[in-house]
């Protein structure tokens, strides 16, 4: 049986995780490829850290990269550092010496993914990254090779565990947002310091790695509008529920014939959507095809074993290429696209309002909205005090910089005290 020998850039969580999905499915593997995959090198900062990790006898642990692009054998390099600027100097060092590369990092690929499939096509390598997106969940696959019959124009996704969770807390058990913070903290699902994940920035890498494989267009993270969910209330999560809908941090990305808008932000999203049933640190995403339809993607989107079942499943991918002499042969289609400003998208909007409790007010903010042209669905003044009321809004569809400069003019009304929240409503 044919060997294959393979280099481990980093040996955290998905690195060890790689290690032990080969250990526990090795077998099945072979049986598929007739090969054997074997860990020759993991490229490590800290040798004896990693000596205490009982790793499998076979493999030397290395702080050098120059051994592993070094080493004739090794054929395939599986990157799951996460830090972009050095993977991606390793990475292209792998390149020009023949080899290929499985990559789990969303940093790199959101930047510098296209630059870097070019290198690789023109070095006859390949270089793929199913888990830089969405874990275990099979969506880059499915983007480039299954769903390339279609012109895609709408990528909705639930892509950050982290902030899927908090919510989800938020609404199923009544937390404040900072309470379901710390215990995603407490839990490990969300770091010590979890901008990159409250933020939206997570997020907004993936959806970008989405958005150029589905449309076709150079596409990077700084292309995409991003919002995060610390604003968002307990106030809002129930004003939400008792309108029918939940609150989810969203990754959208959608295409049509004046190009193409690149959001993240809290939505409103009805309880009958299959996206509103996912819970806890789960991912999903949803893909509208011209002519698939609807498909929804559902699974664990992150975590050792889900991720490095991506890592792997590219493995066997690129081995199976270099079976059949065709590494490096796919040819990727890029397209010069016109970036929508996300001041033009349109969308309805829940607004939040915390006011004067006097005469005048509703038609105060009515007024503001009528003379920019937005329609009112719905205007409910709910809790009062003697002195301050809240009111909550629905507003038809209407361009987020109209949106925007409406609620510039209503905070400026001497009966408004400020505008609390202002949350998308997505109709799909």
């Amino acid at each position: 049986m044919k060997t294959v020998s393979i280099a481990l850039l980093g040996c955290g969580t998905v690195g060890k995780g790689v290690i032990d999905l080969l250990e526990m499915n090795g077998s099945i593997i072979e049986e598929q490829l007739n090969t054997h995959l074997h860990i020759k090198w993991v490229l490590v900062r800290d040798l004896e850290k990693y000596r205490e990790m009982n790793l499998p006898p076979s493999i030397t642990l290395t702080t050098d990269f120059q051994d592993i692009v070094s080493d004739p054998e090794v054929e395939i390099v599986a990157e799951v550092m996460g830090s972009a600027d050095f993977a991606k100097g390793c990475i292209e060092q792998c390149f020009t010496c023949g080899k290929s590369v499985v990559s789990a990092n969303k940093d790199l690929i959101a930047d510098y993914g296209i630059p870097l499939l070019k290198l690789s096509q023109e070095n006859d390598v390949d270089f793929q990254f199913e888990a830089s997106v969405a874990g275990g969940i099979p969506i880059i696959r499915s983007m480039h090779s299954s769903l390339n019959s279609n012109a895609i124009e709408t990528i909705i996704g639930i892509m950050n565990g982290t902030t899927n969770y908090i919510l989800s807390n938020m609404t199923e058990r009544g937390l404040s947002y900072e309470a379901a913070l710390a215990e995603a903290q407490q839990k490990g699902y969300a770091e010590a310091d979890p901008t990159n994940d409250v933020s939206g920035y997570d997020a907004a890498r993936k959806i970008a790695i989405l958005a150029t494989l589905g449309f076709h267009s150079a596409i990077t993270f700084r292309d995409v509008s991003v919002e995060g969910i610390e604003a968002v209330t307990q106030d809002d999560i129930v004003h939400a529920t008792e309108m029918g809908y939940v609150i989810k941090l969203l990754a959208i990305a959608s295409h049509d014939e004046d190009g193409i808008s690149l959001n993240v932000h809290p939505a409103f999203i009805r309880k009958g959507h299959p996206l509103a049933n996912v819970g806890g640190a789960y991912n999903a995403v949803f893909v509208r095809g011209n002519c698939v339809g609807d498909l929804m993607y559902y699974g664990q989107g992150a975590g050792a074993l889900p991720t490095a079942s991506a890592v792997v499943s590219d493995i066997m991918s690129v081995v199976l290429h270099y079976n059949l002499s065709m590494t490096g042969k796919r040819e990727y289609v890029w397209h010069e696209t016109h970036i929508k400003s996300p001041q033009a998208n349109k969308a309805p909007y829940y607004l939040r309002m915390i006011v004067a409790n006097a005469p005048g007010v509703l038609s105060s903010i009515s007024g503001v909205f009528a003379r920019n042209n937005i329609s009112i669905r719905s205007l409910i003044q709910k809790d009062e005090t003697t002195e301050i009321a809240e009111i909550v809004v629905l507003i038809d569809s209407s361009a987020d910089g109209l949106v925007r400069e409406s609620l510039r003019q209503i905070a400026d009304l001497s009966c408004v005290h400020r505008v609390a929240s202002a949350i998308r409503v997505i109709e799909v």
